[in-house]
């Protein structure tokens, strides 16, 4: 903002502030380190607001090829549910797994805005359902391939992972 007055001039800028220089974006155009913990932030943003909206569509997308698994395979060979009501943790594993691995396939094609990370699904551990999550190209999958519980922790592994909230 510029202001005059009576013969003087006044600038309210930043200090320190350089015209013209990105902070987040070397001279090629390639991002610096603290440009790409940005972007990831937004990632997570996105992935956040838009959780319900992405599993909705792609679970719409694999309900009837997990429903003919869930009537031909599974409900064949585990018993829905244990003395008292209780679904089976076999159960559970087993449906999780495969939830996650139709839904996968389905959404292949999802990729987040900014870092085009892809949308990825990890069945739970110790509760019904699947967790949203962005990957790289390089991640493999196979690394939490039987899940990950709420508090992050890979299955049968040591590793966990940060499950945003």
């Amino acid at each position: 903002m510029l202001c005059i007055f009576s013969d003087e001039l006044y600038h309210h800028g930043i200090k320190g502030q350089k015209w013209g220089i990105r902070r987040y974006q070397n001279p090629d155009g390639t991002y610096t380190e603290a440009g790409l913990k940005r972007l990831h932030k937004k990632d997570v943003r996105w992935a956040k607001r838009n959780y319900n909206k992405l599993y909705k569509k792609t679970y719409r997308k694999s309900k009837r090829e997990f429903n003919r698994y869930l009537r031909k395979d599974l409900n064949k060979r585990l018993s829905r549910e244990a003395k008292g009501g209780i679904r089976s943790r076999r159960y559970m594993n087993a449906y999780n797994k495969k939830l996650a691995e139709i839904m996968n396939k389905n959404a292949a094609d999802l990729r987040s805005p900014y870092t085009n990370q892809a949308v990825k699904f990890i069945a739970k551990r110790g509760e019904l359902g699947v967790h949203l999550a962005l990957a790289g190209d390089g991640f493999d999958m196979e690394t939490v391939r039987n899940g990950v519980y709420g508090s992050g922790k890979v299955a049968y592994r040591k590793d966990s992972v940060n499950i945003e909230r």
